[in-house]
Order: structure tokens, then C-alpha cells, then sequence
């Protein structure tokens, strides 16, 4: 069986603007698609009960951020690279992240500050979204 993952696109609209802020992570030079950035995700393991649990998990791991009070939504599921399940996450301020050891760098973005270079799929995803 192929292996899910699941991730989280956390996002940020203090009174509604038209150019809400997203949190996205440099990936490691050691990871797939090295020095892109990317979304927080992982895989889903074993212990985890669904993929949105799985997404908490990995957002907790990779930032230390508390996935509490945010609301998170289903935005879609992917298998152009991998069997993925991609969920956005509703937060009323722009976090700090306390990174570990899968990624270098992290940032509170927008479309017009957009870092490069983005994991493959990203920017499609954002089109949509945003």
C-alpha cells in the first residue's frame, strides 16, 4: 500500500484584505524537492486517526505552533506526486515558528511576496485558493 500524507496551509486575513498571509517552510536540502518551499506536511502514521489529525501532528512537530484554535478546513486531495490530502487552516495571528529539524526557513507570505523556489505542485494550489 502507498503511503498518504497529509499537510496544512495555515492562513492569515486580519480584516478580511485581499492579500491574506500564508505560512510556508524552506525544506531541508536533505528532503524530496530539496530547498523548495513547501506547505507543513508529513506522513500519515499508523497511530494517527484520520489525515487531518495527521496534518495537526505534523504542524505541531515542524513549527511547535498549537494546532487548537485553529480551524481547519478540507481543501482537496492530490496524487500527482503523492496520495496527499491538503487542508487549510483559518488562524487569527501570524505565528512563530519554533522549527525542527526538516526545514531551514519559514515565512508569512502572499501572492505578491512569493518565495522561489515553490515545491512543484504549489502554485496551482494557491491559484485556487487564493
Amino acid at each position: 500500500m502507498n503511503k498518504k500524507y497529509a499537510g496544512v496551509l495555515l492562513i492569515y486575513d486580519k480584516d478580511n484584505t485581499k492579500l491574506p498571509t500564508f505560512l510556508l517552510l524552506e525544506r531541508t536540502k536533505n528532503a524530496n524537492y530539496p530547498k523548495t518551499w513547501s506547505v507543513v506536511a508529513g506522513g500519515v502514521e499508523d497511530y494517527d486517526a484520520s489525515t487531518l489529525d495527521a496534518a495537526k501532528r505534523e504542524l505541531k512537530e515542524e513549527t511547535q505552533i498549537d494546532p487548537g484554535p485553529i480551524k481547519f478546513k478540507f481543501f482537496e486531495h492530490q496524487d500527482d506526486i503523492s496520495d496527499f490530502d491538503f487542508y487549510l487552516g483559518y488562524c487569527e495571528e501570524e505565528y512563530e515558528c519554533k522549527l525542527d529539524s526538516e526545514n531551514d526557513d519559514w515565512g508569512w507570505f502572499n501572492m505578491d511576496n512569493l518565495p522561489q523556489p515553490l515545491f512543484p505542485t504549489l502554485y496551482s494550489s494557491l491559484v485556487r485558493i487564493f
